[in-house]
């Protein structure tokens, strides 16, 4: 999808509450077809406002932690 990293959305989870949707700052997520996808992938921000807000557990969002090189 994008080439960073984005909440990961378990779709047996989603009730489709629309919560993450709503609380989302950037509008990246929508419900479309009976489905929780990703309308602007490239504009989160990884908040993490969807993962605090889903009452399913079905957002969850990965940190990616790196070091920058250190000179000796």
């Amino acid at each position: 999808m994008a080439d960073k990293n984005i909440p990961v959305i378990d779709q047996n989870r989603c009730t489709l509450c629309g919560q993450c949707v709503d609380v989302c700052p950037e509008n990246v997520l929508a419900i479309e077809a009976n489905k929780l996808v990703y309308s602007n992938p490239s504009a989160c921000t990884m908040c993490a406002a969807c993962e605090s807000i889903c009452p399913e557990h079905a957002v969850k969002v990965y940190y990616s932690i790196s070091w920058a090189d250190q000179e000796e």
